[in-house]
């Protein structure tokens, strides 16, 4: 019985130890593995319109599973490389001719389509991306071809690879996180794109969201018409709630420094605005699209009154800055964009200056050279709301009490007003700046924002409601125009007074009197809404929820 026990316990060693080999032979193979894979992101930053900017954690990250991947059997390791090269031959030459990574939708394009994207017209655009790739995954798999039987070998290694390799597919197959944690962003590395896109696709698109939201509106057109505007700033916010604004009655003073500039400039245009959707990921792609109807995929995907495209073809040099994640850059007209930054492409400097930061951005810009078109795209005041005045109570936590020892309503209405004293404090900072930098020369500002929020309101809290109420947004516009805005106003509205400001007039003949939509999440795959009028009385009927897949006869939008 010992003998057996000793045998047991002498296999389990020989298992689990170290083959012997030399270590420096696994850490040149985790640093040669780890250039080769972010050396075609320079390539395509050079080649094409790209702005992939590194990111220092994901880098540290796949060093790292380079690393443990090195100790792993030959069989596994070329596994690997053969894998990541077919996602990155069909994720680059997306990226090379379309100027955008790939979506899970655009894979099943592919499958579907292949005859036509096979031909050799392609090339003109993509030809760069297979010799990079040969060269860059071909030098992986031979340093470790010539350096594996040296380097140290575990037998057990592999099970902390698949792992951690399992991590994306499994929250994509289980759903513990939605699309939006599985969307691409432009900003970011094309491998993190790829891992994200592919275990969406595979592991959750193929099994059971493959029908596209897509419905068949009549095409929009642009108008080109004179504008005299120089200067553009959108202030695009975040949670904006305009019934907790004092510019639209509501109690406490949560805007000093705007309620101030309003009173001094009688000529600011204030109206209440119902945002286009309830989340921040829908609300851009459509606001920045100028899209009005459910399902109108194919007009995002043609930009037809995209606010950075109408921008650059009417001589603006185009600036996005932005204190939230690259994903939300996906589908907003990233091609258009001169100069980005973002919260992953710059993530100490946002951790130390929060949505400030925004304001500082404005001051390397010279407003005074040609025409200039900038979004700043906020944070404050995002749950918890509490966050975004931290280390400043002692000048922004005006309404007390907002510890999270009093009942629930107390306590978020106070954190969230009192971060709204900060986010009017950083507004004030932004339209100074802009203004300063752009004297003497005409300039518009425009502030709305993604979505609001409700505080406990028939029992709903934040956002991500598809009521009305949710929507109820700021829209404010302050420079060169002489604007009277009605009472309330759709976004999809807002957004077209943008695009006359840039010399765009969008001509969409879906419009139908005064109806518009409240869009809900995931609005790529068949997503429900909410049909609103606005009336002439100045309030709004909505309708019940309908879903894209039930759209029948155009005529009923």
């Amino acid at each position: 019985m010992s003998d057996k026990i000793s045998f047991f316990k002498n296999s389990v060693f020989l298992w689990l130890a170290p083959q012997k080999g030399r270590w420096n032979k696994n850490f040149f193979f985790a640093l040669v593995a780890t250039l080769a894979t972010f050396a075609p992101d320079v390539i395509m930053n050079m080649m094409t319109n790209s702005h992939i900017i590194l990111e220092p954690l994901f880098v540290f990250y796949i060093f790292g599973f380079m690393f443990l991947l090195s100790f792993c059997q030959n069989i596994l390791v070329y596994s690997f490389i053969i894998l990541w090269v077919l996602m990155q031959t069909v994720q680059l030459n997306f990226m090379a001719f379309f100027g955008h990574p790939i979506t899970a939708g655009e894979i099943m394009n592919i499958v579907y389509e292949h005859r036509d994207i096979f031909d050799t017209a392609y090339l003109q655009q993509t030809w760069f991306v297979m010799p990079m790739i040969i060269l860059f995954y071909g030098m992986m798999a031979f340093v470790f071809y010539i350096g594996s039987k040296e380097s140290v070998k575990v037998r057990w290694m592999f099970l902390a690879v698949l792992y951690l390799a399992a991590h994306k597919p499994y929250r994509a197959f289980t759903e513990t996180k939605g699309i939006w944690y599985f969307q691409p962003g432009p900003t970011r590395a094309s491998f993190k794109n790829s891992i994200n896109t592919f275990s969406y696709f595979f592991f959750q698109y193929l099994w059971k969201n493959n029908q596209s939201s897509e419905v068949a509106w009549q095409p929009y057109r642009i108008q080109n018409i004179a504008s005299d505007t120089q200067n553009i700033l959108v202030i695009f916010g975040e949670s904006l709630y305009s019934e907790h604004m004092p510019m639209f009655g509501y109690e406490r003073n949560t805007f000093p420094l705007l309620t101030q500039r309003i009173a001094k400039d009688k000529n600011i245009a204030v109206a209440t605005a119902i945002a286009p959707g309830i989340s921040t990921a829908t609300s851009t792609a459509l606001f920045f699209n100028s899209i009005r109807e459910p399902g109108n995929i194919k007009e995002i995907r043609n930009m037809t009154g995209n606010l950075f495209k109408a921008a650059k073809e009417n001589g603006f040099e185009t600036y996005y800055f932005s204190n939230q994640e690259s994903r939300l850059i996906m589908n907003i007209g990233e091609k258009y964009i001169d100069h980005i930054a973002n919260n992953d492409s710059e993530p100490l400097f946002f951790s130390q200056y929060r949505d400030e930061g925004l304001a500082k951005m404005l001051e390397g810009i010279d407003f005074q050279q040609g025409k200039k078109f900038v979004v700043l795209h906020m944070r404050s005041p995002h749950l918890p709301y509490e966050k975004h005045y931290h280390g400043k109570e002692d000048k922004f936590q005006k309404f007390v009490p907002d510890t999270s020892d009093v009942d629930r309503l107390t306590y978020t209405t106070n954190s969230y007003d009192n971060a709204l004293l900060y986010t009017d404090y950083v507004i004030n900072e932004m339209i100074d700046n802009f203004e300063q930098g752009s004297k003497g020369k005409k300039h518009t500002v425009f502030l709305t924002a993604d979505h609001g929020q409700l505080f406990d309101y028939d029992g709903m809290w934040g956002h991500n409601n598809l009521v009305i109420e949710q929507g109820k947004v700021p829209a404010l516009v302050i420079g060169n125009t002489k604007l009277k805005l009605p009472q309330y106003i759709s976004s999809y509205q807002f957004s077209k007074l943008i695009l006359r400001q840039l010399g765009a007039d969008l001509i969409n003949s879906n419009e139908k009197g005064n109806t518009y939509f409240l869009h809900g999440n995931n609005i790529y795959f068949p997503y429900d809404y909410r049909k609103y009028q606005i009336l002439k009385k100045g309030s709004i009927k909505d309708y019940p929820i309908a879903n894209t897949k039930d759209i029948g006869s155009k005529s009923e939008h």
